[in-house]
């Protein structure tokens, strides 16, 4: 396949898998881009994708290595050095030559112990990036978290050392020990000290170009793109380990001493965004490629008839299940030593030994080491038995990973308490509501007060248990659809018009968009949103409007008294539609829940049934109110201030909450915000 039409299927396969996850929150991501991986593999049988070794490593691996060493607090990851170096060394050779002798018993060919010793070296090195993304999803211990990452940004060198070890021997038939810790040694000083100096050599640049003022955003930002790529090709040029020159050099750039200074402060939240964005896209394409290999590295195998493919997937559980024996004893006997020292009891230590043992997932790297292995002195057919065998203990690692490691965590992933956040939200409110009075725009406060409340709400909301905030998406997919029904019957019986129709259409997107798709049952939910997009095309293609919210709707349409009155009509006969439901849910869900939906959905219908604001509920049209939003949020900064002062909230917890409010501040102040739409609104009305 051509590279442009295969990054092309690949980038459109990130897109989608990230839209599935989306309307299914509870499958993996990871494993969803695994299985498209795979469908991608044996839909382009004639291999779709070429997985080049040292490109992948180069390009995709040592980026993303780079952020992590970027953003780890390595602080608190030193505090556990004795155990990551355990982790890094002894625990990885252990697993080579735990993993390689017994592959040498259980497979039904007869390869060389060497070439098992590399299958071992492949396995043995725990995939940052792997449990990066299962991680993501769920809150584990802080300190189990250092020892990972610390696990994850340095063992990739003693895999590859240990790999190369073992080719060596069965390529020459010799070994030594001596050569074998020799070149650790090498390859670890090297790569440390490639790190070292290309991060200094990046900063050293920057410098200059700043002295020079020629020192731009753009530039400074491909440097540091560019800084990953070129530590890893420079140490390996030189036979050190580009992955441990990669971790070093993000490290180094980011423990360097920070200038406050308006360009580094706009370099730095651009590289957020940027790399945000950049490590998003790689991790997704480890996963693809991944899956598009699996078919290939196992096709050879599962077709032979001189393998028992039954007793190849028991020789693989065999070897998974080994490969996390041998970790979980290693790790509990270290643990076991440190509680007899401490005299504390043995039950505690269980849970954290199991837990690193089953973060201890392969992904993609141990693929692409593994595919380093020569065939010689093996048929092709026992290569490709090797290379099936490292491809199915990798998947099934990191599947029992996906599997096991929620039901190790503490919780859902960034579980925090709100209270204090929701205390100084309810001041801002209180002091705009007193501005009520003596403002001239009311409709802009009331806006601003709008937005306030919505945040609110949704703080208060993400309090609650899960149960509530499940039993919540449930009631609104049903309130969506009971919108939905109403609308489409009063347009059936003429009782809006077409403008009204797509007016209303757009309140009920908002409905669609405060669904939390996490809790809602997925084959609910995108039932409910398939059938009303449905009928939204259905009705377009009815009446000749492809043009989804025509000129008119799209600056604003001048609504007539008769156009207010019906969509109000047709809000106040679905409110009593809804309220009817929710009574009659009483007894199945919870009686508060219930009660707030009540108390929220009259108190909107007031407001229409009053004959003002009508947009505000309904058509969601906001007048131009930026002043009104940065008296808002100098509220805000002065509430956080006096808690913070007050010792009612932690100075960490403060920064937090003044960086929500510069972000929200900047997205309002945007200079290329678009302000048509409330020009138009006022140009019409004035006319």
């Amino acid at each position: 396949m051509h590279l442009s039409l295969a990054l092309l299927v690949l980038l459109f396969s990130l897109i989608l898998s990230n839209v599935i996850n989306r309307v299914f929150p509870r499958l993996p991501l990871p494993l969803i881009q695994i299985i498209f991986g795979v469908g991608i593999g044996f839909l382009f049988k004639e291999r779709a994708f070429e997985l080049e070794t040292e490109l992948f490593l180069a390009f995709i691996i040592a980026p993303l290595l780079f952020r992590e060493g970027e953003e780890s607090d390595i602080t608190s990851i030193l505090r556990n050095w004795k155990l990551i170096l355990f982790l890094i060394f002894p625990v990885i050779f252990v697993s080579t030559l735990g993993i390689g002798y017994l592959a040498k018993a259980v497979l039904p060919a007869a390869v060389p112990l060497s070439a098992c010793l590399a299958i071992g070296a492949a396995l043995g090195p725990t995939d940052l990036v792997a449990y990066s993304a299962i991680s993501k999803r769920f809150s584990f211990p802080k300190w189990i978290s250092y020892i990972l990452q610390g696990e994850g940004l340095l063992n990739d060198a003693s895999g590859l050392v240990a790999f190369q070890v073992a080719v060596t021997a069965l390529t020459t038939g010799a070994f030594s020990l001596l050569d074998a810790s020799w070149n650790l040694v090498i390859s670890v000083l090297g790569g440390f000290l490639v790190g070292l100096i290309t991060a200094l050599f990046n900063r050293l640049f920057l410098t200059i170009l700043d002295n020079m003022d020629a020192a731009d955003v753009t530039g400074a930002l491909l440097l540091e793109l560019v800084l990953p790529i070129s530590s890893y090709f420079v140490a390996e040029e030189i036979h050190a380990s580009g992955i441990i020159a990669v971790v070093v050099a993000g490290i180094s750039l980011a423990s360097r001493f920070k200038k406050i200074t308006v360009f580094d402060a706009k370099l730095d939240s651009v590289s957020h965004t940027i790399w945000g964005t950049i490590t998003f896209m790689l991790n997704g394409m480890v996963f693809f490629l991944l899956g598009t290999e699996l078919p290939t590295l196992a096709a050879p195998v599962l077709r032979s008839t001189t393998y028992d493919n039954l007793w190849m997937l028991l020789a693989i559980v065999l070897l998974t299940a080994t490969m996390f024996g041998i970790r979980f004893v290693m790790i509990s006997a270290v643990f076991a030593q440190r509680a007899w020292r401490a005299k504390r009891s043995l039950k505690k230590i269980w849970k954290g030994a199991t837990l690193l043992t089953f973060s201890g997932v392969k992904g993609t790297v141990s693929i692409a080491t593994i595919l380093l292995l020569p065939v010689a002195n093996m048929t092709a057919l026992e290569h490709s038995l090797l290379l099936f065998t490292a491809a199915g203990v990798t998947l099934l690692s990191f599947l029992t990973g996906i599997l096991v490691l929620p039901k190790l965590a503490t919780g859902p992933a960034h579980t925090t308490n709100h209270y204090m956040q929701i205390a100084i939200l309810n001041d801002v409110v209180g002091e705009l509501e007193k501005d009520l009075k003596q403002s001239t725009n009311q409709g802009a406060v009331y806006a601003t007060i709008d937005n306030y409340n919505q945040r609110l709400e949704d703080l208060i909301l993400e309090q609650e248990s899960n149960d509530v905030k499940e039993e919540l998406a449930n009631i609104r997919v049903m309130i969506m659809e009971i919108e939905s029904e109403g609308l489409e019957y009063a347009y059936k019986k003429g009782k809006i018009s077409e403008l009204e129709y797509n007016l209303y259409q757009r309140y009920i997107k908002g409905l669609e968009r405060r669904i939390n798709r996490g809790f809602v049952s997925s084959l609910s939910y995108a039932l409910a949103v398939f059938v009303r997009g449905l009928r939204r095309l259905l009705h377009l293609a009815l009446t000749f409007k492809f043009r989804i919210n025509q000129d008119e709707t799209r600056r604003g349409p001048r609504l007539t008294e008769e156009n207010r009155d019906h969509m109000a009509e047709l809000y106040l006969t679905n409110t009593e539609q809804i309220l009817e439901a929710l009574s009659n849910l009483e007894g199945v869900y919870h009686s508060e829940l219930l009660s707030y939906l009540k108390r929220n959905r009259l108190q909107e219908a007031e407001i229409i049934q009053s004959g003002a604001f009508v947009e505000r509920v309904i058509n969601r049209i906001k007048p131009n109110n930026i002043d009104e939003m940065l008296r808002g949020y100098y509220l805000e900064r002065k509430s956080i201030f006096e808690y913070e002062k007050q010792k009612l909230i932690s100075a960490q917890y403060a920064k937090k909450l003044r960086q929500n409010v510069n972000n929200l501040e900047t997205y309002s102040l945007k200079e290329a915000a678009n302000t048509l739409p409330y020009d138009m609104m006022e140009l019409v009305r004035r006319n």
